[in-house]
């Protein structure tokens, strides 16, 4: 009986070596352990493996920004990295847009495979890739069929996908399945960058994949952006699903008879399906499927793509070892930064609100998204290396005109970042607060208003005392916003904001003012930063304070 395995990456970001370039150490992370899994395969299974990169591999980190922008006409490393390993295809990741369709277009004339994207149109309306691509292994046609999320077109820069249409997923899949069975292929795989629109309550454990989907929560995102559940419903003739975007572990799941899985980020897995065949009737047909997922923790890295990538590497770490200012103290990151208005929220709004101001902006409020949980900044010299902690993704600002009643939506929406909380037992680790779905970026602090946010009430009603300048805000009210673009546009959960009216957009993205000011600005007095205009009930910065003081508190 024939085995086929197929092998899956998807959000590696840029990763190539263990390193973690945030944090200036080293991870279990990269292509370059990926790169030893492949080679294992392949040597169980010569010639009857099939390697699948499932996008956003181009941004992410800084190697990715240094070759991507500043150093761009350099080869690009992931470029060098994927052509050695071999990979079959890639499918285009919302964030490979993110320098501009021409680049992508350079690095994809660079690749020795082809990318493979079924909705992505030009202004003609012809296909900017292949649509699919058909591989033949000892007598079985596989079809790889790709798709990518159609959100791309909120998310983006406009003049970086200018005369691009993103259809929808399912009926981009719809129209092609005639055109495929024609082709008379045995095997269909949809390798999507798209990731399952449910998750199940726990979704870390790999057997709550095979639960009940009634229990599941909805997966905050745009309409259409996560679809991966529909798509298997309504396409049931694929075989198997390579998701991602959601940077979420699907180790194995089942819908009817399509088999989805979805490795973790940054090369820290490697999705593994296999696939038995049988010839019935003169055609291959599958007797067996599964999958699941192949981690690198503990796996040496591949010597050739080390020392492929070596200089690239060593280029990215002088470059983010650059002094750019210095602070007196600390600047924490963590809970000390999501449980009050700290001096790490009211850096960012500062900066936010003058770069509006110097632009001739007039703005009303500023909301600052805390990206991660070690965006902190260490007392004394602030490094380019800081400044990427702080600020992970290349997001513009905008400034939207909205009203009190999107606002207020707003708030609740944040809110939920939480879970339903009681105050006489909370528990001993600050993270068991967050809700089951929620993630670093969901998480924003605002200036310009006063507000409580009361976790102890049930979803949608959580914000009180919502003030600006001393008076009750009404949803009449009207307000300038100044927020990243990637909130801006929804993305995180906030479709509420795609209400407001657009009135002005950055040029520079808010990395590049946040290092400008820190240049022109230092040493930093991080008190000045902090503000006292939003409190939660119950008051979670006091109680894990007073629990830290005397024993480390776990990070978040």
């Amino acid at each position: 009986m024939p085995l086929l395995t197929l092998l899956g990456t998807s959000d590696v970001h840029a990763h190539i070596h263990p390193w973690n370039y945030f944090r200036g150490k080293e991870a279990e992370v990269g292509l370059a352990k990926i790169s030893t899994l492949v080679k294992q395969e392949r040597a169980r299974q010569s010639g009857q493996v099939i390697l699948i990169d499932n996008g956003d591999t181009f941004q992410g980190n800084p190697l990715a920004t240094y070759f991507g922008r500043i150093n761009a006409q350099a080869p690009h490393p992931v470029v060098l990295t994927m052509a050695a390993m071999g990979y079959d295809a890639m499918i285009p990741g919302n964030h490979d847009y993110n320098y501009g369709a021409a680049q992508l277009e350079t690095w994809r004339q660079c690749l020795p495979f082809p990318l493979i994207c079924a909705n992505v149109r030009d202004s003609q309306g012809q296909t900017c890739f292949l649509p699919y691509l058909i591989k033949e292994i000892e007598g079985i046609r596989v079809a790889i069929l790709g798709l990518t999320t159609p959100r791309i077109d909120i998310w983006e820069r406009p003049e970086f996908i200018q005369g691009l249409q993103f259809e929808e997923i399912i009926p981009a899949a719809q129209a092609l399945l005639p055109q495929l069975q024609a082709e008379a292929v045995d095997v269909l795989i949809a390798s999507v960058h798209s990731g399952p629109e449910r998750l199940p309550a726990e979704a870390n454990s790999a057997i709550s994949w095979r639960s009940q989907r009634s229990t599941w929560v909805d997966q905050p995102s745009l309409e259409g952006e996560n679809m991966i559940l529909a798509l298997a419903q309504a396409v049931p003739e694929i075989d198997v699903i390579l998701c991602g975007h959601t940077h979420q572990a699907v180790p194995e799941m089942w819908v009817d008879n399509v088999l989805i899985t979805q490795p973790h980020f940054w090369g820290s897995q490697l999705s593994r399906v296999r696939l038995h065949l049988e010839k019935e009737q003169g055609r291959w047909q599958i007797q067996h499927k599964a999958a699941d997922l192949i981690s690198v923790t503990g796996v040496p890295a591949d010597p050739e793509i080390l020392a492929l990538t070596q200089r690239h590497h060593h280029q990215t770490l002088a470059y983010l070892e650059r002094e750019i200012g210095q602070t007196l103290e600390t600047i924490p990151a963590g809970w000390q930064a999501r449980f009050h208005h700290g001096g790490l929220a009211g850096l960012i709004n500062q900066i936010q609100i003058e770069a509006v101001q110097a632009a001739g902006v007039a703005v009303d409020l500023s909301l600052a998204c805390i990206y991660t949980d070690q965006g902190h900044l260490q007392a004394g010299p602030i490094t380019l290396r800081d400044a990427y902690r702080v600020t992970v993704y290349e997001n513009i600002l905008c400034v939207l005109e909205i009203s009190g009643e999107i606002l207020r939506a707003a708030l609740e929406q944040n809110a939920t970042y939480f879970r339903q909380l009681h105050p006489q037992h909370l528990p001993s680790d600050p993270s068991e607060v967050l809700a089951p779905s929620s993630r670093p970026y969901q998480w924003d602090i605002y200036a310009g208003i006063d507000y409580t946010l009361d976790l102890t009430q049930p979803e949608g009603k959580r914000v009180q005392h919502l003030m600006h300048q001393g008076q009750l805000v009404d949803d009449s009210d009207h307000f300038r916003l100044v927020l990243n673009s990637y909130r801006a546009h929804g993305g995180g959960g906030f479709p509420m904001f795609r209400q407001g009216s657009l009135c002005w957009q950055s040029a520079d993205d808010l990395r590049d003012y946040l290092v400008r000011y820190i240049q022109t600005h230092s040493p930093l007095y991080p008190t000045t930063f902090v503000q006292s205009n939003f409190q939660l009930i119950p008051d979670l910065y006091d109680y894990y304070l007073e629990r830290s003081a005397s024993a480390s508190a776990s990070p978040l």
